[in-house]
């Protein structure tokens, strides 16, 4: 079961958690969704409620970086859920871009060649940068099972 955290962009659920880290508020800026844990067939669909409620009319209607830093497990259910937002996120014409994933979550996305259809930056600050460019489709830049 879901419970919310200190921060109403944030919340803990299962063996994940998950915060918005630019508010939706920001114009300026996408949003940046931090996700840390297990994303497994438990928690994934805890995203999509995560993002719905936090992102309301936004969601699917703005670029979404997702930041995979501290995020120790994915399986199947995260890449098809993955597949399924960049495809809607495209048919508005909008980008989703994930960002420094590590260990087995950078390898499994290595497998099934996900960075060849979402991009996948080392930064945050570079995934924003190129978002904000207006130079979109944003391409993706090379990816391999190392870190950079």
């Amino acid at each position: 079961m879901a419970r919310p955290s200190g921060s109403p962009y944030e919340l803990v659920a299962h063996k994940a958690r998950f915060r918005l880290v630019s508010s939706p508020a920001a114009a300026a800026t996408p949003p940046i969704l931090e996700l840390s844990g297990e994303f497994d067939l438990d928690t994934v669909p805890d995203i999509d409620r995560f993002l719905r409620r936090n992102l309301g009319p936004l969601y699917h209607q703005d670029h979404l970086v997702i930041d995979l830093a501290k995020t120790t497990f994915v399986d199947s259910s995260f890449i098809a859920f993955l597949v399924r937002l960049v495809t809607d996120q495209r048919a508005r014409r909008k980008e989703l871009v994930l960002v420094r994933p590590t260990g087995q979550v950078r390898h499994i996305l290595a497998l099934v060649g996900l960075p060849n259809v979402v991009p996948v930056f080392e930064s945050v600050d570079e995934a924003v940068s190129r978002l904000l460019s207006g130079h979109l489709p944003v391409i993706p830049p090379a990816f391999s099972q190392a870190p950079a």
